[in-house]
């Protein structure tokens, strides 16, 4: 599988395609990506929604549905997450690999043929989206804000980046803000459809056993009709660190209170450091192997979970941790103990190797189906964006104990929020 073959289709779009063999099915997935901003963040993430619902060509739910049922049961949807200071709005199809048809049929040219008529040209009526349909999904977007409330721990990681990130683009949720949402009009959606189309640099990525010719001969001959003009995208903008420590502290009716922590660091550009920031995240925080595992939570018991990530998009590392109340201090010293003990170096040889050889089986797992393997590209697109499974895999195996300590010795506390019940 650990072939990868990126082209330039058209101005501001390239295909990715990633050999495949060992699967029944094939994935297509459509990126677009823009700048993150709280004027169009909702309407981009409405679209998720919208263009997949229904087209031109096929109008309703029903006639969606028994085309896919015709294309060997595709699966068809879209999703908006951040990356970096912009904003991805993602489409996806999948299906059966042509390789394992009745007849021979080229499932792949259909699927791609389906989602394309779907991106392109939408159900509209006096130029704007169906009044009903864009109805829906505005419900369903505010409906999809409001439920971020529900899983705690989600939303208190959401919420600490937020503050970190405050007047940046990457503090900006990924949905937009409730009230922008609240207040979409049909035309804003129908703008930032035309926006996706004509400006934001866009990557396909194929998972499949066969070269994707015919799926890419289609894409150019869309975007053929377009006049773009690509914007700058630049989605490592690295976080400069508050002025002060900011604390912030809110309450919500929760059992166990949510602590998070995060931290600055001082990642180099360079695809090795990157690798590296990842590493030292994983000692910190990580496996059971990890500092914050062994001793803030089995030795002093502090709390129920803790655990570390690094985003190289922002230069962050956030500590997020379950924790009884009256452990919520203690806690905190305890996390800022293991930071200390990070950059002084007090981590065994043991746990470096336990680190690398967990994020190394995590890169096999990713060969376990198309869409890990997708995500896994989608996410490496500005950064190494040809880079194999296994060459990413190499470069674990380099990091030095040395290279994570000097890493480790730039990491600066800049927020800690506190989400606790609103009984206490």
């Amino acid at each position: 599988m650990d072939q990868v073959k990126i082209q330039t289709l058209c101005d501001g779009v390239e295909g990715c395609f990633i050999a495949a063999k060992h699967f029944k099915t094939f994935r297509i997935s459509i990126s677009f990506f823009v700048p993150m901003r709280r004027e169009t963040a909702a309407a981009n993430a409405l679209l998720t929604g919208i263009l997949t619902r229904a087209s031109a060509e096929y109008p309703d739910f029903t006639a969606v549905n028994a085309r896919l049922h015709e294309l060997y049961g595709a699966s068809i949807y879209g999703s908006v997450s951040k990356f970096g200071d912009l904003q991805r709005v993602k489409f996806v199809i999948s299906a059966l690999d042509d390789r394992y048809t009745l007849q021979q049929e080229q499932i792949s040219k259909q699927a791609a043929e389906m989602l394309l008529s779907m991106l392109f040209a939408p159900p509209l009526e006096d130029g704007l989206f169906r009044q009903a349909d864009f109805e829906r999904e505005k419900r369903l977007l505010i409906e999809n804000i409001q439920s971020e409330l529900n899983e705690k721990r989600s939303y208190a990681i959401a919420r600490t980046e937020s503050i970190v990130c405050a007047g940046e683009p990457y503090g900006i949720p990924k949905y937009g803000m409730l009230e922008d949402a609240q207040a979409l009009t049909n035309q804003q959606a129908v703008q930032a459809w035309q926006t996706l189309l004509a400006q934001a640099f866009v990557r396909i990525n194929v998972v499949a056993a066969a070269a994707p010719q015919a799926v890419y001969e289609q894409v150019q001959q869309q975007f053929a009709g377009i006049q773009r003009q690509v914007l700058p995208v630049t989605p490592y903008v690295p976080h400069r660190k508050n002025a002060q420590l900011k604390e912030q502290t809110e309450t919500m009716d929760v059992t166990q209170d949510k602590l998070c922590m995060a931290y600055c660091m001082d990642v180099s550009s360079d695809f090795q450091s990157r690798i590296t920031a990842r590493i030292m995240a994983d000692v910190l925080g990580g496996g059971p192997y990890s500092l914050c595992f062994q001793n803030v939570r089995e030795k002093q018991s502090l709390c129920y979970y803790c655990a570390a990530r690094a985003n190289t998009q922002k230069n962050i590392v956030l500590i997020d941790s379950g924790v009884l109340p009256q452990n919520s201090l203690q806690a905190q010293q305890a996390i800022a103990q293991q930071v200390q003990l990070l950059q002084d170096g007090a981590f065994t040889d043991e746990m470096l190797q336990a680190s690398k050889m967990a994020i190394a089986d995590y890169m096999r797992t990713l060969q376990d189906s198309p869409e890990l393997i997708d995500a896994w590209y989608g996410n490496m697109v500005f950064e190494a964006p040809d880079i194999t499974l296994s060459a990413y895999t190499d470069a674990v195996w380099k990091v030095s104990r040395q290279q994570v300590i000097q890493l480790a010795k730039t990491l600066e506390l800049d927020t800690v929020y506190q989400l606790r019940g609103a009984q206490k």
